[in-house]
């Protein structure tokens, strides 16, 4: 049964299969490359049910590699909000303008070598 159990939690982590069948929707809003294009961070929603939510979600992915929700782990997590602005600031140094009305859900400042800030948006920005 753990042997079952152990199959069956690795095909989860690895398929996406909710987004296969049609149970999630995880439309990619921005792809922004570091610059020495070996890194890109990916701005994206995730849709599972009958109502979308509002909420946006940033992964790194390496460039030449398609994104996969399940293989590239989110850092930011925002609910009620628009997507954040994605800025490189140098080739691991990353900036993210978080919007005014944001829920952070996860946040995270160090993802591998890459060092992440956060600014507040002003209200009407």
């Amino acid at each position: 049964m753990a042997a079952l159990f152990a199959i069956v939690a690795y095909v989860d982590s690895t398929y996406d299969w909710e987004s296969a069948i049609g149970l999630c929707h995880v439309p990619v809003t921005s792809v922004t490359p570091n610059p020495n294009a070996k890194l890109s961070a990916v701005v994206f929603e995730v849709y599972c049910g009958p109502l979308p939510p509002l909420n946006a979600h940033v992964a790194l992915v390496p460039n030449g590699r398609t994104f996969s929700r399940k293989r590239d782990v989110d850092f930011l997590v925002l609910a009620g909000s628009d997507s954040p602005k994605v800025q490189w600031t140098g080739e691991s140094t990353l900036d993210i303008r978080l919007p005014a009305l944001a829920k952070v859900i996860k946040r995270e400042t160090q993802v591998g070598h890459v060092t992440v800030t956060y600014t507040e948006a002003l209200w009407g920005e």
